[in-house]
């Protein structure tokens, strides 16, 4: 996590502990392979899939016609028992195995320098260079003396008014959910249902108590993937680690309805998560990438539909390791290929485009190079720039960021608790990633590079984008009739029910209203009215209105028999005297 931006202000709120300044780190080195020889899968056998790939893993590839390749078998166990067995004495093991990748093929080691000296490692290093199947030996990492995470300002508002938080259920996240028109998906029913998210990041600092989190986790929808860091161990551990990816996550997952108290809707809340802890905040150096790619493989093979890393790389500890602007071209780096692959499994992969808009550095950092990876820069409510938000294009001359979403004022919820704003693109990703979550639940037979199509073409600038703020800011109400859903509105569809038809006993049939000159009136309800196909009086009810130029209705449609049905919109009539309908829809009910 580059430190020139560091995604987010986790770690103004929790400085450096005393053990992580202590902290030595290990020398790690990529040992690549020639061949699988000895993997233990055959493609070709019966069930292949299934010794190699989750059930739902394999049904994400079914569904998008996206076949099993030489990138989905795991690394031969006889070529790592091979390495790990070098330079190995009475004393112990000086080569630990830390995690593999099979869609590079190699592993990652670390050398304990505590059984080994600068030239015993020497000497065991060219040993695994001599190996026959071996084909590379990388250094990823070196440090003498790691450096504390600087400190950021504080950037914290509490909701001080309720005239702040947008309509009921959102709370202060409505505006970030408006901008998006978002609210329009999330009014069909759509807010993730049945996909599944990889969150990559730093730690999850107290997810498993924060009570916005507590809806997802009673529903077992919030899973532990892996610390990458610690060799991909699924342990809590990561529940006591950074607060940065806990931040990252509430912004998707998180769910507050108390009653005259809090409330606060992620872009995803009835999604499933899955937490993978690559990013080792105590320093900065190339291992973590392929943490990250560890993580990505092990995503992969769970099933996880999409991804989203707040994280990003372009300078390190190890001046020799640093990253070039002339780099970022989608082939470069380890991190970007990685997420290039994640994508060609059918995944949606989302990336900050980074913080690095006011420093020298200024462009985007890896992996939001990626030509398949979805850049997300920063804009506030209105849609400005933010001047953080990293800028575009690649070196090879392609639009980034790809789109934007908001990340100045972001609304967020803390570890402890509570309801705070602040800025990052770490920010902006997981919101819009969260968004296409919903987008894709609403349309589960879409594959995931039509979603994408789909948000950069209903994107404010799609038709003149610029290195600023990509493609602009995606209109999810626009994205999901470009995937075939029901009528816009748009002229005379300003009230639009859904599904129609709707099965008898149903809970969800969606009633959607967009009129300003109806919803302005915040202390004025407006009546609804059901009847049968005969005109016959069946039910009748209230909707409040809001400031906001959208409301939604949910009605039951269980006691209604089969048939064809009216729905009528009133004002008051306080207001309106003449009793005359002001929206009508038709529906049948099956």
């Amino acid at each position: 996590m580059n430190r020139l931006w560091l995604h987010l202000l986790a770690a103004a709120l929790f400085g450096p502990s005393a053990a992580t300044l202590a902290q030595i780190a290990p020398n790690h080195h990529w040992v690549g392979f020639q061949d699988k020889v000895g993997c233990g899968v055959d493609l070709n056998a019966p069930n292949a899939g299934l010794q190699i790939l989750s059930e739902r893993a394999l049904a994400r590839r079914t569904r998008q016609g996206i076949a099993l390749d030489s990138t989905d078998l795991p690394v031969s166990p006889a070529r790592i028992a091979e390495v790990m067995s070098i330079g190995e004495t009475s004393e112990g093991r000086p080569v630990q195995w830390l995690h593999s990748s099979k869609w590079f093929n190699g592993i990652v080691i670390q050398l304990d320098t505590a059984l080994a000296d600068s030239a015993a490692i020497a000497i065991i290093l060219q040993d695994i260079a001599n190996l026959s199947g071996v084909a590379q030996v990388r250094r990823t990492s070196w440090f003498q003396n790691p450096r504390p995470v600087p400190s950021l300002p504080r950037h914290r508002r509490t909701i001080e008014a309720s005239d702040m938080s947008g309509p009921e259920g959102y709370g202060m996240a409505w505006a970030q959910t408006r901008q998006l028109r978002l609210d329009l998906v999330h009014g069909l029913g759509h807010q993730g249902e049945g996909m599944m998210v990889g969150v990559l990041d730093s730690g999850f600092d107290r997810v498993d108590t924060n009570p916005a989190m507590q809806r997802a986790l009673q529903e077992n929808r919030i899973q532990i993937g892996g610390n990458f860091p610690n060799g991909g161990a699924i342990s809590p551990f990561i529940y006591s680690e950074h607060a940065h990816g806990a931040m990252v996550l509430s912004t998707m997952a998180g769910h507050l309805d108390t009653p005259g108290g809090q409330h606060f809707r992620g872009s995803a809340p009835d999604a499933s998560y899955v937490l993978f802890r690559t990013e080792d905040v105590g320093w900065e150096n190339l291992v973590e990438e392929y943490h990250w790619v560890a993580a990505a493989e092990r995503a992969d093979s769970m099933g996880c539909d999409v991804l989203n890393t707040s994280l990003g790389y372009s300078l390190f500890d190890d001046t020799t390791a640093h990253h070039l602007l002339d780099e970022l071209d989608g082939d470069t780096f380890r991190i970007t290929q990685a997420s290039d692959i994640a994508a060609s499994k059918g995944m949606l992969v989302f990336n900050s485009a980074g913080n690095s808009g006011n420093s020298p550095w200024q462009k985007i950092t890896a992996p939001a190079d990626g030509d398949s990876v979805i850049a997300v820069g920063a804009v506030d409510a209105s849609g400005q720039h933010a001047s953080f938000s990293s800028y575009g294009p690649t070196a090879d001359g392609r639009i980034k960021p790809d789109l934007c979403a908001v990340g100045r004022d972001a609304a967020y919820i803390h570890p402890d608790g509570s309801i705070r704003t602040g800025n990052g693109t770490s920010f902006s990703s997981p919101i819009l990633c969260g968004a296409a979550t919903s987008l894709w639940s609403a349309h589960p037979e879409a594959s995931a590079w039509e979603i994408r199509l789909a948000l950069l073409e209903s994107a404010s600038q799609w038709a003149n984008p610029d290195t600023t703020r990509g493609y602009g800011i995606p209109d999810l109400w626009e994205a999901h009739m470009i995937l075939g859903g029901s009528q816009p509105l748009t002229g005379d569809a300003e009230m639009l029910v859904y599904p129609n038809p709707v099965p008898s006993g149903s809970q969800n049939l969606r009633v959607v209203i967009r009129d300003p000159a109806l919803l302005q009136a915040p202390n004025s309800p407006l009546e609804w009215t059901l009847r049968d196909a005969s005109g016959r009086w069946i039910a009748e009810g209230m909707m409040e209105r809001g400031k906001e130029t959208l409301s939604t209705l949910k009605l039951s449609t269980q006691p209604l028999a089969t048939g064809s049905y009216l729905l009528l919109v009133r004002g008051v009539p306080e207001e309106d005297g003449s009793k005359r309908p002001l929206l009508h829809a038709r529906f049948v009910v099956e």
